[in-house]
């Protein structure tokens, strides 16, 4: 394989580190809380509730390589929101008592390419651009004495794949991955690059970020054929690799001093407009924040 110049794989690398530290600071949870967690498509509460501007209350991961999903939520008077973001951490979608209204609704989220058609019952599409999907809940504190009701709220919640919502056989599942081991030293070395080649997997290209993509691929990165090797780039191609990696962290770094309240950080694919820098900071400061629009 015939390798860039020197210079442009460290500006490759700096530039492929900012876009992908979103990616895999979402890995990090998605690791925790599906491969050594409960799976995908379980509901997990981890921590109490405490209102749209605290840590999330409730997690789930979605696969939809298989088949789309339906999230089936209550009818309720408690305040709460449930956001769905696609595994670069940019948001599809919110359900909840701003968004709905409190109403009963069958919500269908689905993988990117796919048309299927739109089931009786269901409320409204959540579509996504990566095929692995998380979501995280939130809603007000849990008063004394009211226990059992949120009890029973968090019991209306409920998802599934859409074979089982319509009742019909489950189709074959998609080939269970590989999981790359999460160790927290990947962030600053080569092996950054190895754990983004293989969630680019779940990544199609979009028009945004498809030169990056390109610019990644000639260094073995995301090409879909093969996997990345670091053993097998060359001593200089290494070398610039990692000086890239210190750059990125060096911008990283600068952007924390200088961001100021009315940067966007959280948001949409189109809120954020194509800004990396910006997500990657996002992730850094408050991975799955909510955006102020969103809070109820």
């Amino acid at each position: 394989m015939a390798f860039p110049p020197v210079e442009e794989i460290r500006r490759t690398a700096a530039e492929g580190w900012i876009w992908g530290y979103a990616l895999l600071e979402n890995y990090r949870a998605l690791y925790r809380q599906v491969v050594e967690g409960a799976g995908f498509g379980v509901f997990q509460h981890e921590t109490a509730p405490s209102g749209p501007g605290g840590p999330p209350s409730a997690w789930a991961w979605l696969d939809l390589r298989t088949e789309p999903w339906v999230l089936s939520v209550p009818e309720t008077g408690r305040p709460y929101v449930l956001a769905a973001q696609d595994l670069d951490t940019s948001y599809i979608g919110f359900v909840g008592s701003r968004s709905t209204g409190g109403a009963a609704g069958n919500h269908l989220l689905v993988g990117p390419g796919r048309q299927e058609r739109i089931p009786d019952g269901v409320t409204d599409v959540i579509r996504a651009d990566t095929t692995l999907v998380g979501m995280t809940g939130r809603t007000a504190p849990v008063e004394a004495g009211s226990e059992a009701e949120f009890a029973a709220f968090r019991r209306g919640f409920r998802l599934r794949p859409l074979s089982d919502y319509l009742g019909r056989s489950t189709p074959e599942p998609a080939p269970e991955p590989a999981w790359p081991v999460w160790r927290e030293e990947v962030l600053d070395t080569v092996e950054f690059f190895t754990v983004l080649d293989f969630l680019l997997g779940f990544c199609p290209v979009l028009p945004l970020e498809a030169v990056l993509r390109e610019r990644l691929a000639a260094l073995g990165v995301g090409t879909g054929t093969a996997e990345f090797e670091p053993g097998d780039l060359p001593a200089d191609a290494d070398m610039a690799i990692e000086h890239g990696i210190a750059d990125a962290r060096e911008r990283l770094a600068a952007a924390k001093v200088s961001s100021g309240p009315e940067a966007v950080l959280f948001g949409t694919r189109a809120e954020l407009a194509g800004d990396h820098l910006s997500r990657a900071l996002g992730a850094s400061l408050g991975l799955h924040t909510l955006p102020a629009y969103a809070w109820f």
